[in-house]
């Protein structure tokens, strides 16, 4: 009896345990692939593709695990959320917003990348454009200066993004040059308000199962001209819909995303 239990429980750990999908890139379904060329070719115009690359690799497995509720961090390269709302000046930190966010940058790769790439961005000119400071601080920010602790925390960060950098560097030119990327459209919101802020009865199911609507965009107001010209920008905003008293789904707000750094 106690040998099929222990049979059974061998059983239970064998096919329950999770598999790790990120040992080895060749090992990569297609999907992740797609995610690595994507983040590479996102990157490469601000010469960060192969940077961008490793961190998606090492923060989501290339896409696989967006979410980590313990930081909270969400997205293809696991921003912090409490950070990312810190780093635009029209959101407050609120459970509302870090679910909005959250929502974006696991739904919305552009969204995701261009958030990291202005967090890269920065860094690189606090950090002199020193690649491993660069890393460093991408990870702890002004932290691993003053703490030894952070610093060595860092420290590997820095050393696993650089060895998967490595990796790709081989990699992504004799394998994934020519990947052939997903369509990806900013998530533009098919409610125009020069009709009506209340949507039709035919577009209510899908709004009330997608209370907010997340717009890759930059909107100075829900006019056809703007929505027309926030396609060109691909700047980031968020249009939020919700519930009135009578149950009707209404334009709440239109929030502009512009990135706001602070100093030490």
């Amino acid at each position: 009896m106690r040998f099929i239990a222990l049979l059974l429980l061998i059983n239970y750990y064998i096919y329950a345990t999770p598999v790790n999908k990120c040992i080895s890139i060749d090992k990569f379904s297609d999907d992740q692939k797609e995610i690595v060329a994507y983040a590479y070719n996102y990157g490469k115009k601000y010469n960060l593709g192969f940077t961008l690359a490793a961190i998606a690799w090492h923060e989501s497995c290339a896409g696989e695990y967006r979410m980590n509720f313990a930081d909270p961090s969400a997205g293809i390269y696991h921003a912090l959320i409490p950070g990312v709302i810190k780093r635009y000046q029209m959101l407050k930190d609120t459970g509302f917003n870090r679910n909005v966010i959250g929502e974006l940058l696991i739904r919305d790769d552009e969204f995701a990348s261009k958030v990291a790439i202005d967090e890269l961005l920065f860094w690189d000119k606090v950090r002199n454009g020193n690649w491993k400071d660069i890393i460093k601080s991408y990870n702890k920010g002004y932290l691993w200066e003053k703490s030894d602790k952070y610093n060595e925390i860092a420290e590997n960060y820095y050393n696993n993004i650089k060895l998967k950098k490595e990796i790709l560097e081989k990699y992504i030119p004799k394998y994934l040059k020519d990947f052939k990327l997903k369509e990806r459209d900013p998530m533009l919101s098919n409610f125009n308000s020069n009709n009506s802020n209340i949507i039709t009865k035919k577009q209510e199911k899908e709004v009330i199962e997608k209370i907010r609507k997340i717009e890759i965009a930059i909107l100075k107001n829900d006019s056809e001209q703007s929505i027309k010209q926030a396609k060109k920008d691909k700047k980031a905003i968020i249009s939020i819909y919700n519930k009135d008293e009578g149950d009707s789904i209404i334009h709440e707000k239109t929030i502009t995303l512009q990135p706001f750094y602070t100093t030490k």
